[in-house]
């Protein structure tokens, strides 16, 4: 999980976090962007944009057939 914080001035910062495993609940979800926010507030100056980006996601298995691979 990634959080982008872009300042009033147009500085920007990342933070990020690596869980060792799926997140199960949007709870799960919230304390880990709590966690990462923790690390900037109060914030020194004005925030002008917040973002949260997940990556490496997996679907759980419900019967789907998995993506074929094109041999490139």
């Amino acid at each position: 999980m990634t959080l982008k914080i872009k300042y009033a001035d147009f500085s920007q910062i990342t933070r990020s976090k690596t869980v060792t495993a799926p997140l199960q609940t949007i709870g799960d979800l919230e304390e880990v962007v709590s966690l990462l926010l923790a690390l900037i507030f109060p914030p020194r100056r004005g925030i002008r944009l917040l973002g949260v980006t997940l990556s490496s996601l997996e679907r759980q298995a419900l019967g789907v057939a998995p993506q074929l691979r094109l041999a490139l």
